[in-house]
């Protein structure tokens, strides 16, 4: 078996597949497309899977964006038999201080997803490098499994603002109603990236939000307008209206913005006696 696979292996020339594959000259595509698709065979074949995609996790390290991306593309189309391969040389961090390889390694765990990249990724959400913790929450977030859901939890405190964000984004992609106040907290957060993960991550909930958002509101003008902007994704509009009674004016200004009733729009023109309220309300009717 061992002489049958060296036969077949010296018939393929992975280098010069992998140029082919890799080439970003737009006149090659077919030539790519091709060679890409031969990529894919081979590493979903019975023989050869094991040595392509070995082959490819070399490659990891690679200095060169649009190769970076075309392996990605390769090994997401080839998926889960391509875990074991990754992982194998997942402790790699690359032949400088970029990290390349191990960055290329959870981002492409990443893009397969599943239960099985929840272990690999979880050894690195404490890594000294920031954007190697980034990475690994990502990777938990993509991976759809609950098995992710505590470790997620860790990365909400970060130090780092990006890495906050990418542990908000996980943990909406797992979420259920119960870390509802996670989120709540999120939007007062002073990065915006984990505003805005933290409104995805209401969203998902749903409408079992509605009420915790309501009750959030408060003195903090930046967390009620995100409080409102999830609000008005949720179409939570006859909510809003009821909120109309509030005296902030930050919190009508926004909620103004969410609602598209034009009749009730000139009823609260009525009654409103901010200027630049009762100004954005005339042209928003108009």
């Amino acid at each position: 078996m061992i002489f049958l696979l060296f036969i077949v292996n010296q018939e393929i020339d992975f280098e010069d597949l992998f140029t082919k594959a890799t080439t970003a000259l737009v006149q090659f595509q077919a030539v790519r497309d091709s060679a890409t698709q031969k990529f894919m065979e081979l590493g979903q074949d019975s023989l050869l899977a094991d040595t392509t995609i070995d082959f490819l996790v070399s490659k990891f390290d690679t200095r060169s964006r649009s190769e970076r991306h075309a392996i990605k593309n390769i090994l997401k189309k080839i998926g889960k038999p391509a875990i074991k391969g990754i992982v194998k040389k997942i402790d790699y961090r690359g032949s400088d201080e970029e990290s390349r390889s191990l960055k290329q390694s959870l981002w492409i765990l990443s893009e397969i997803g599943g239960d099985e990249i929840v272990e690999p990724a979880v050894r690195f959400i404490h890594d000294a490098e920031w954007q190697i913790r980034s990475g690994a929450y990502t990777a938990l977030g993509k991976s759809k499994s609950i098995k992710a859901l505590s470790y997620i939890l860790e990365g909400l405190n970060d130090s780092i603002s990006i890495v906050r964000k990418s542990a908000y984004y996980a943990l909406s992609q797992v979420a259920t109603e119960g870390e509802l106040s996670y989120f709540i907290d999120g939007l007062a957060d002073e990065f915006y990236g984990v505003r805005y993960a933290a409104v995805e991550g209401l969203l998902n909930i749903g409408a079992e939000a509605v009420k915790p958002l309501v009750e959030a509101l408060g003195s903090d003008d930046t967390k009620n307008y995100f409080i409102i902007e999830a609000l008005k994704q949720i179409e939570a509009e006859d909510q809003l209206k009821l909120l109309i009674t509030t005296k902030v004016p930050s919190i009508r200004y926004s909620i103004y913005q969410g609602i598209n009733d034009v009749h009730f729009l000139k009823e609260m023109l009525k009654d409103e006696n901010h200027p630049l309220l009762k100004t954005f309300l005339e042209t928003k009717i108009k």
